[in-house]
Formats: structure tokens, sequence, C-alpha cells
């Protein structure tokens, strides 16, 4: 569960994360707030006014202008007024926007700095909805609900002291119920945010489900689990459906006792007023101030409430963003060491995944310029041990080096600019064919490019394509088949060119044919390169100039095919398995 909601500090978390100057949004809200109090000269200077037509002075004061100077003076407030509105609107916006617009430029690259493994871990939809729904929550925070809330609230306070000039007994006595108010909304806040967390819980839950099931829609249907998924999420949203409910319980509920005991100052007003009546009896013009102004005091704090309420609704969005600032990041090094030569070395690796052991002191070298084969049964950990080569994460105990040095010396950055890494799951962006490959580098030419598309053994089905490398393969480039989609993946690599390659399991899902060109495309792929590769079947990898086999996160054997078989371990009992099978062809 998140943490409670505290308005003020999430707001000025957000200022601080945004890493912009508050000044101009501050500079905005002072004016919104000088344009609402000037909502009482009007009254004020009419008021004067007529007092001194009528001749009953009121606590001294005397009305000596004329009418044409009253118009003149309304004229002159009418104008301030629209100008503090017009300059307060433009700075409030201005400011509004260069915080959120930092704010998320910060939020995005915390996002891209998160150990990837971690990533893996979080719900696509859980993510979007974070840096989509709450961060449009927290804009509406800054450019509207704060400065009408900080407005309401300064008008109510001048219309108050303005009530007391003029009496300060009746001025108290509308006032006195709005503490009592206050304290209604803040008895509440609790039982609100505990609701509010609630909803937002199931929310996140019913966006990651809602997302795997269009997603997984085709699996669904053609093993009839469709029906079963819908009514899993008719059920979340009618839980939601109740949560809300329960927000407008535990939020209007409050908001409407406030508004009862605020205007129920009015009845204190009448009652104050019969009593001094006698004693210190007003002039009707007074009273007529009085009550004029007093909705003055009463419109506004009505309105604080409500923005009030929405100011802890949109906070409770930060607060689940704050998480995402909070996630540990992979230390990075002051001074990134270049390592010296292409070799790669596992020393003593251990992993685990919440506690539950993955790897345990793993240690094996991958000479420079050369082919080692990760295999093992399923389980025995040859992702995690790719996935640490590619510093997905950072191992518990022991190193991961390249040349000599560990990963953690290296940095990511530079990690990233010696590495390719080819996986068995392809990703491809809803973009052209040429987009998609130049991902691998971006300042390559299309000549470069089709000649790594040559290589890849895909250039001829991309020209069959309608419009050729300008074709857009769709969201996940599920326009293309699995094996076209592998090559595609496949001459990004050799784009990019990096001296160490990392394969995983690239040719498990695809058809006899594609392996074939696959496999070709990969022999040219790791000529001169330091290739690790995880391989199901062992026929890919017969020609390894290592094979490292592993067993329930440890290293069982290491040798080359002929040696593995002749000593008749595990690597001997999967290869006949899989000869029994006829997948060693």
């Amino acid at each position: 569960m998140a943490e409670s909601v505290d308005v003020w500090r999430s707001l000025w978390r957000i200022v601080r994360r945004s890493g912009a100057s508050p000044r101009v949004f501050l500079a905005g809200l002072v004016l919104r707030v000088l344009e609402r109090c000037t909502e009482v000269l009007p009254y004020l200077l009419c008021f004067l006014w007529l007092l001194d037509v009528s001749q009953s002075p009121v606590s001294g004061w005397e009305w000596t202008g004329e009418p044409l100077w009253l118009g003149a003076a309304l004229l002159a407030i009418f104008l301030l007024q629209w100008s503090f509105a017009h300059h307060g609107q433009r700075l409030g916006f201005l400011g509004s926007y260069r915080i959120i617009g930092g704010y998320r430029e910060g939020l995005l690259d915390r996002v891209r700095a998160m150990p990837i493994g971690v990533l893996r871990t979080r719900r696509i939809g859980h993510l979007s909805d974070l840096l989509t729904d709450d961060i449009q929550r927290l804009e509406a925070i800054f450019t509207h609900v704060s400065a009408d809330f900080v407005a309401a609230l300064g008008l109510a306070l001048t219309s108050i002291l303005v009530l007391a000039w003029i009496d300060w007994r009746l001025a108290l006595a509308l006032a006195a119920m709005a503490p009592l108010a206050t304290v209604a909304l803040v008895l509440a806040r609790r039982m609100f945010e505990r609701a509010g967390l609630h909803k937002h819980a199931r929310v996140k839950e019913t966006s990651g489900t809602l997302v795997e099931f269009i997603g997984g829609l085709a699996t669904l249907r053609l093993f009839d689990r469709a029906g079963p998924w819908l009514e899993r999420l008719n059920a979340n949203f009618t839980e939601l459906s109740g949560l809300s409910l329960g927000i407008e319980k535990w939020g209007a509920g409050p908001v409407m006792l406030f508004r009862l005991l605020v205007e129920g100052g009015l009845i204190l007003l009448f009652l104050a007023g019969a009593w001094l009546a006698a004693a210190t009896p007003h002039a009707p013009l007074a009273w007529l101030a009085l009550f004029l102004l007093a909705y003055k005091f009463i419109g506004p704090m009505l309105e604080v409430a409500e923005y009030l309420l929405m100011l802890r609704s949109a906070c409770q969005s930060e607060v689940k963003l704050e998480e995402v600032w909070r996630a540990a990041l992979l230390p990075e090094p002051a001074r990134p060491v270049e390592p010296a030569g292409r070799s790669v070395r596992f020393d003593g690796v251990s992993f685990a995944y919440a506690g539950e052991p993955a790897l345990s002191e793993i240690s094996f070298e991958v000479p420079e310029r050369s082919v080692t084969a990760i295999v093992g049964p399923s389980g025995a950990g040859k992702s995690t041990l790719l996935h640490l080569l590619a510093r997905f994460q950072d191992p518990d105990r022991g190193a991961v080096r390249i040349g000599g040095a560990d990963l953690r010396e290296i940095g990511s950055d530079g990690l990233y600019r010696l590495i390719s890494m080819v996986f068995q799951q392809v990703q491809l962006f809803d973009g052209t064919i040429l987009e998609n490959i130049r991902a691998g580098r971006e300042d390559a030419s299309d000549e470069e490019i089709l000649s790594a598309c040559r290589a890849a053994d895909c250039h001829d089905f991309v020209s069959r394509l309608p419009d050729g490398y300008r074709t857009r393969v769709g969201e996940g480039g599920l326009s293309l088949s699995g094996g076209e989609r592998q090559r595609l993946s496949i001459a990004r690599a050799l784009l990019k060119d990096a001296p160490v390659l990392l394969l995983d399991e690239v040719t498990a899902a695809v058809d006899p044919e594609s392996q074939r060109a696959i496999q070709r495309t990969l022999s040219r792929l790791a000529v001169d390169r330091t290739v690790v590769m995880i391989a199901h079947r062992l026929s890919t990898v017969r020609n390894a100039d290592q094979i490292v086999v592993l067993r329930d996160g440890r290293v069982a054997e290491v040798g080359d095919h002929d040696q593995l078989l002749g000593r008749g371990g595990l690597y001997s009992e999967l290869w006949e398995a899989q000869v029994s099978l006829g997948q060693t062809a």
C-alpha cells in the first residue's frame, strides 16, 4: 500500500523533482489571489459612497468623492482586476507547464535508467497509466486546482477582514463555525485516503489485466478462455465502481458537512446582529454591506473545501509516481573504465530472485573472438546468466567482467556500446523497416542498412513488401512472420557492429527453413566477435568453441561438443533425448 497523502509535501516534491524554478508559477499565483481579492473593492467603494450620501459615517470614515470619481475608481478596479486575471493566468500556466514538463522529463529519465530486470517485472498497463493519466492529474494541480484553492482562500480572508473593519463582533460571529468545519475535513482525511489508495491499487491491477487481455485475445479465443477473462475484468470494474462510490462517500460527505457548518455562520451572524441591535444600532447600509460581504466570505470558503478534496485526490497520483522515483538504480561509475579486450569472464557469480537462488558460484571464461554456448534444462539459469552479462541487474555476489573490467566499473552506457543482443522475443516498433533497423545505429545510411539486411538474409522478403523498406511493420511487427522479425533483429545487430554478441534462443520459435537462414546469418555475425549464446536445440551449438552446461543454477560441465559427449554426463543425456525426438538434425 502506498504511503498516506500529505498535500503540501507532495507539491513540494513535484517542484523539487522537476528541477524548475517555481518563481514564475508563484508570481502567477499571487496575481490570481489579487484578482479574487479585488472583487471586494467595488462593494467597499459603493458602501462608502452611499454612507456619504446618507450622512451615516462608519468608524470615523467619510466618503468625500463625487459620483464621477466613484465611477472612475470602479473602472480602475475593473481594469486592475482584468490585468491581474490576464497576467495571473499567463504566468500561472507558463510556470505550471515548466514544472510539469521538467517533472515528466525527469520521470522518463528515471524509468529509462531503471534496471531492465526490474522493468521486465512491471506490468505494461500499470507503467502506461502512471506515465499518462497520473501525470495529467499532477498537471491539473498546478494549472487549475492549486491556484483556485489559494485564490479562494485569499478572497475569504480579505472579505472577513473588511467585515471586521465594519464590525469585528459580527465578523467573528460569521467566521466562528469555520474552524469547526475545518476540523471535520481533517478528521475525514484518513478515511478518504484509505479509500482512494485502495481504489488506485485496484486500478493498477485492472489496467495490467486489461492490457494482457487485449494482447492475448487471440490465444484466449483459441483456447476458449476469453469468457472467464471477461468475467474477471467485469468483476474488477464492479469492484472499482463500489470503491468509487466509497470515495464519494468519504469525500463528498465531509465536504457537505463543511458547507453546512460554514453556512451556519450566517445564523450566528443574524443572532449576533439581533443581540447587538439594541445596544449599538447599525445604519441600514451597514447591515446591507455586512450581508453582501458575508457571501463573499462563505462562497470562497465552500470552494476551498472542494479544491482541497481535488488536491488530495490528485496528490495520490504523486504518491504512486514517487514509488518510481525511489526505485533503486544500478550504480554507475564516476569514471568509467575502458576494458582491455573483449573476453568475458564470470567470477563466482551468484544471484537470487526475491530470495530464491537462480545462480550459485558461476565461474567460467569466454575467450575473445570465440563462441560459447550456454545449455541446460529449463530453469537451470541460462537466461539469468545472459541477463547479468547484459547488466539487466547486478549479481548479488561475484563479478561479471569484459576485458578484465567489472561491468559495474565499465558502466551501463559503456557496456551497451560493447554489446549487441538478439532476443527470442523480437521487439519491433510501429514504424518503417528502415526506422526499426536504424535503431541499431542512428547515423547509419540507407545503403548501410541495405547491406546489413542482405547479410541477414532479409533483403529478398523486404523487397517483396508493398513499400519495401518504407513498409510500416505495425506495433510489435505483427504484420511479419516470426522468422522475418528475427532476421530483421539480426540485421539491426549487424548494423550496430558491436564486438560482443549475446543470443537468447533466437531459433527456438521459428520454422526449419527460417532456422537454417538464421543460422547462416549468425555464422556471418559471429565472425571476429565474442559470442555468448543460449540454445535449446543442441544441434545449433555443436560447432561452438565452448559449451557451458548448467544444472540448478550451477556449472555442471564445460567443454566442446565431442568432449562433453565423451564424458557421458548431463550434456550427453540432453543430446540423446533430442536425438530420440529427432531434434538434432
